[in-house]
């Protein structure tokens, strides 16, 4: 329960002056490991993966500038752009909404918030991670499901 609250209020002092857009978690999904660098061939390959703990959130700084905050398997909380990443929005569709996550010389990622069909909320994130500064090289398609997607505050 301290976790939660001490989650809670880290997020909310590093989006202060940031409006919540989308609140998401459990994502799940699958990894590939290509044989590079440190992984061996044995080890390469498709991998099931989920982060028990993970909780991503979209917020929106100011007019067109987003940041994605998440919590990652270390139960560490990190915003993108604080990280180095360039927060760029792709596409903004009545129930769906995509930012594009680059972290020059190493990764890519795309978070697209979306209400289905069913009318349930969740996120995809796919990621791609190669390059001389990256230590392991891999792509990922992630799903998980969002409390709420505020698309009217976008």
């Amino acid at each position: 329960m301290r976790l939660l609250v001490f989650l809670a209020a880290a997020f909310a002092s590093l989006s202060a002056h940031a409006t919540d857009i989308a609140s998401c978690s459990e994502p799940s999904g699958k990894g590939y490991y290509p044989e590079v660098g440190i992984v061996k061939k044995a080890d390469s390959g498709w991998e099931d993966e989920k982060i028990s703990s993970g909780i991503t959130k979209l917020a929106k700084i100011s007019e067109g500038e987003y940041d994605i905050l998440f919590v990652d398997i270390r139960r560490e909380i990190i915003s993108a752009r604080a990280d180095g990443g360039a927060v760029i929005p792709l596409s903004r569709g009545e129930k769906s909404f995509s930012v594009l996550v680059v972290y020059p010389g190493k990764t890519a990622e795309v978070y697209t918030f979306l209400e289905n069909t069913s009318g349930e909320l969740e996120y995809l994130h796919t990621l791609s991670r190669a390059g001389d500064e990256v230590f392991i090289t891999k792509a990922s398609v992630m799903q998980g499901v969002c409390n709420y997607i505020h698309f009217d505050q976008l």
